[in-house]
């Protein structure tokens, strides 16, 4: 599968068009991470967004394993937009190659195509409104 193909398949771009993506994809970069290797670290700015081409990670919050990601998940998209903290460390639990997109390059990117946006927002909005709906009933 393309890389762009990976990004179109991310919920936060899926509204995007062809266009869109190839652009999105012109700024990401490629990252390969051996396992064992920490990928993000929980209580750290964040500064990336990742989507996973091939391979596992593990997601660890306050020592405890949640789970893991395999090829088309992503994580750290809300860090595109703000430099929280990281609410969790990923580690590889296997080779890993991922798709890197800088809140940087990213903040960029959004100026020259303010469509995409105009979608992102769209798309928070939502998110923000169902986990809002979650915390009043």
């Amino acid at each position: 599968m393309s890389n762009a193909a990976f990004l179109a398949r991310v919920p936060l771009f899926a509204s995007c068009t062809p266009r869109e993506i190839e652009a999105i994809e012109a700024v990401a970069q490629e990252h390969s991470y051996d396992t064992g290797q920490i990928i993000v670290t929980q209580g750290t700015p964040g500064q990336a967004f990742y989507t996973v081409l091939t391979g596992r990670v593990e997601i660890v919050r306050d020592g405890n394993s949640l789970g893991a990601f395999g090829p088309g998940d992503f994580f750290g998209e809300m860090s595109l937009l703000d430099s929280a903290p990281r609410s969790a460390t990923i580690r590889a639990i296997e080779p890993v190659r991922c798709l890197m997109l800088s809140s940087w390059d990213f903040k960029a990117l959004l100026e020259r195509h303010p469509s995409i946006a105009i979608k992102l927002l769209e798309v928070l909005s939502r998110r923000l409104r169902v986990a809002d709906e979650r915390m009043t009933h």
